[in-house]
């Protein structure tokens, strides 16, 4: 065969390859979180770099709570992708993606609770005052904010299952379910008939980004949402996408208006410490500005 031949064919192969979708395996809860920016600015991230790295298909996975998708992060050929607030050992695993996926709006952490509760929550206007409350907060065993908030000095009822929580609130199990503004009105609308309800007064703030990790076994794939990403904020769709998700959330949390009491966390790497210093600021603003 000669030279023209074998290029005509080296470019058909790469052509074919091209057209191949990549199939990436994507944790389930990644796709059904509660606010649809964090699957939306997965798959945006991916589509900006394709002409870089050609077409995806995003496959989800089985069904499966946090701490088991983390353990199926640190194996070769399962989950590819993943969502949650990092550490040191998750971050040892599986490859952070350093941007985070909503903002800074993890870091802001506000009750769901039983409607006729309100009044057990309206006086509390500092840590000590919640920790002498004896009010019970309710988290999921595997998640950080578990530890982060045992670690200073708060109370913590320890579930096993993620849908479950949302039962055994309005079953008096705990009084408190903390989630993040991220999230928190979209689970109210899911679970309002339970007679829960979003806490009208306080904030619980601590620094924790959400984030995307990546197995090891695809560091390409790290460096592809890291360059789309980067491309998103850039070009000033992240901004867009954030204010269009978050906007009329963030007026009816009336964060502003809100009572804020800060925990510290001991959880956070040097690395993660150095890139929330970095972008703190222009979140904030971002927050800010989709407040208006």
């Amino acid at each position: 065969m000669d030279s023209v031949g074998r290029c005509f064919i080296i470019v058909i192969l790469l052509f074919a390859g091209r057209l191949y979708a990549q199939p990436i395996i994507v944790w389930d809860r990644l796709l059904t979180h509660p606010n649809s920016m964090v699957p939306d600015l997965l798959k945006r991230a991916l589509q900006v770099t394709a002409d870089e790295y050609g077409p995806f298909q995003i496959v989800p996975s089985e069904r499966m709570e946090q701490g088991r998708v983390i353990k199926k992060l640190a194996v070769q050929g399962n989950v590819q992708v993943a969502v949650f607030a990092p550490n040191k050992y998750r971050e040892e695993i599986a490859i952070p993606v350093r941007i985070p996926v909503t903002g800074s709006l993890l870091s802001y952490r506000i009750c769901l609770i039983r409607r006729a509760d309100q009044a057990d929550f309206t006086f509390i206007s500092s840590l000590d005052d919640l920790i002498n409350s004896k009010l019970m907060i309710g988290q999921h065993q595997d998640w950080p904010d578990t530890e982060i908030m045992e670690a200073n000095g708060l109370t913590v009822w320890k579930g096993k299952k993620y849908d479950l929580l949302f039962n055994q609130l309005e079953a008096g199990r705990f009084d408190c379910f903390s989630r993040g503004a991220n999230e928190i009105v979209q689970e109210h609308y899911a679970h309002s008939y339970k007679g829960l309800e979003i806490e009208k007064s306080l904030i619980i703030y601590y620094p924790l980004p959400l984030y995307y990790f990546v197995n090891k076994a695809d560091p390409e794939l790290a460096v592809r949402l890291e360059k789309g990403l980067n491309l998103l904020k850039e070009n000033g769709e992240y901004e867009a996408i954030f204010k269009a998700k978050f906007s009329q959330t963030l007026k009816r949390l009336a964060i502003k208006d809100r009572t804020i009491i800060k925990l510290e966390n001991p959880l956070l790497t040097e690395p993660t410490k150095a890139q929330m210093r970095e972008d703190t600021a222009a979140f904030n603003k971002l927050v800010s500005d989709a407040s208006l």
